[in-house]
């Protein structure tokens, strides 16, 4: 996975005052903790977050500007936007440590088309969208390829399946299901609607298509 940079200034401010000041100079508050540091208070440009987070959860990033941290290796955890804004107004850096194995999740990425999609109309279902790993941090995977071509309806794709790269655990359980095909759902046929008599004409009794049925002992006229 491409390494990523991040400049970072320490940041000393702090309440909303000093909040509203850095995002007016298009700067960003967060923070850096982990792995062999203290908790940082930092700041960083906005345009660069986006930069980093379209990077992928993660990529790891080296970060330059604040001499306590210089270089140290990083995973974006969080980037909070404002619900309505969608400007970004906080981040979280986490610092990890080249030596040790992490525990994280990494997207799926299915492959091919079924053919129980292709020949008989089925619909592909994926359970999972990412899967709980356990690696080195230089050997995260951007994502885990699951070839899905060969699947009929009714076939599944279990995590005991699914092919790993080299040095890459599974963390979830073997037996859970990734993806499946399911049959095509049918269409409910529409109910009939009732009969609805023309204007100024009178509806049929219950019971009867035409004409009411003779009271009870009243002949019939011949």
């Amino acid at each position: 996975m491409e390494r990523l940079s991040l400049e970072i200034s320490a940041r000393d401010g702090r309440g909303k005052s000093a909040t509203r000041k850095l995002r007016a100079q298009g700067r960003v508050p967060g923070i850096v903790y982990g792995a062999g540091i203290q908790p940082t208070a930092v700041t960083a440009e906005s345009l660069a977050l986006a930069r980093v987070a379209r990077g992928g959860a993660n990529a790891l990033v080296d970060l330059v500007g604040v001499k306590a941290i210089e270089g140290k290796p990083v995973l974006l955890k969080e980037l909070q936007r404002d619900p309505v804004s969608r400007r970004h107004v906080h981040f979280d850096l986490y610092a990890v440590d080249l030596t040790a194995r992490l525990d994280l999740e990494v997207p799926l990425h299915f492959v091919g088309t079924p053919k129980g999609v292709a020949l008989d109309g089925g619909v592909l279902e994926p359970l999972m969208r990412t899967l709980e790993v356990s690696c080195m941090p230089l050997a995260i995977p951007e994502s885990i390829s699951v070839d899905v071509s060969n699947l009929a309806i009714g076939d599944a794709i279990h995590v005991r399946d699914v092919q790993l790269p080299p040095d890459v655990v599974v963390k979830t359980d073997a037996d859970t299901t990734v993806v499946h095909v399911i049959a095509p759902r049918l269409e409910e046929e529409p109910v009939a609607a009732a009969a609805v008599p023309a204007e100024g004409e009178a509806a049929p009794a219950e019971g009867a298509e035409g004409a009411a049925p003779a009271a009870a002992g009243e002949k019939a006229e011949e």
